[in-house]
């Protein structure tokens, strides 16, 4: 009699925001999956320089978000939440990725621009070039994480716009209980494929196994990645996407998952 097939298994490296989604998803597909969290959001328990940046919102010409906690953080500010958005034409608010937008959207404020550009380069070119090709006299909001990359801030400034950045939260490294665990069942090839939400989530997991780089995961199963900035940061750790999520949201990773799961043989979802 042959073995029953097993059950697909991910390991997800986030395990609140997106992180959470993408878990949601795999689970209502029937693939187990383990969450071991290597990095932690947090927003700054002193948000003042947040707060006096919102309080410029008449002046301000652009307001850019490139991170879901970012959007949330900042549309649950007095400030924010008493603005006019329905009337008023300034600022328009440009996100990156579907998720972006909808938790904007979700707090009432419209969404003007979520280009098809990956990365927050990609939405730097194109608030660039809604304003013909210039942003001299402009201002552009982009509250940020305390480690995010200067690709949008040089985007927006060698188009002579002038940015305020206040640092909105913080994200950190952590080490999980449980990554003693998952680095034994991704060594013994238990693990189907793990999935990364981010550019520090893939540095994290790495520093996590105690290596500098994902030569182990590389070698013992799938790499999934969100999107071409985290694939970035893949391949630069040595672990090259096996997928890449079409679009930037936790919905289009799972479903680019579970498609190649569909695709090979050895286990069910």
């Amino acid at each position: 009699m042959k073995p029953p097939l097993r059950r697909r298994l991910v390991i997800t490296t986030q395990n609140d925001g997106a992180g959470a989604s993408l878990a949601a998803h795999l689970a209502a597909a029937g693939v187990e999956v383990w969450s071991v969290p290597v990095v932690v959001s947090e927003a700054l328990d002193d948000l003042s320089a947040v707060d006096a940046a919102l309080a410029r919102l008449p002046e301000i010409d652009w307001v850019a978000f490139t991170s879901v906690r970012a959007a949330n953080i900042v549309g649950a500010r007095p400030a924010w939440l008493d603005w006019r958005w329905l009337t008023a034409t300034r600022p328009r608010i440009g996100v990156v990725g579907p998720a972006t937008r909808d938790a904007v959207t979700a707090g009432g404020a419209p969404v003007a621009l979520c280009p098809k550009a990956p990365g927050a380069a990609g939405l730097a070119k194109a608030i660039v070039a809604t304003e013909g090709g210039s942003l001299d006299g402009r201002t552009v909001l982009w509250p940020r994480s305390a480690i995010a990359r200067p690709d949008l801030r040089d985007g927006l400034i060698a188009a002579r716009a002038r940015v305020l950045d206040p640092v909105t939260y913080t994200t950190r490294a952590v080490v999980p209980e449980n990554i003693a665990e998952a680095a034994a069942a991704i060594e013994a090839g238990r693990v189907d494929a793990v999935a990364f939400l981010a550019p520090s989530s893939a540095e994290a997991f790495a520093a996590a196994l105690g290596a500098s780089s994902l030569s182990l995961v590389r070698d013992r199963t799938a790499v999934a990645s969100v999107g071409p900035t985290t694939t970035a940061a893949l391949v630069r750790l040595g672990a090259p996407p096996t997928v890449e999520a079409p679009e930037r949201t936790s919905g289009s990773l799972a479903a680019v998952l579970l498609s190649w799961f569909a695709s090979i043989k050895g286990g069910t979802l």
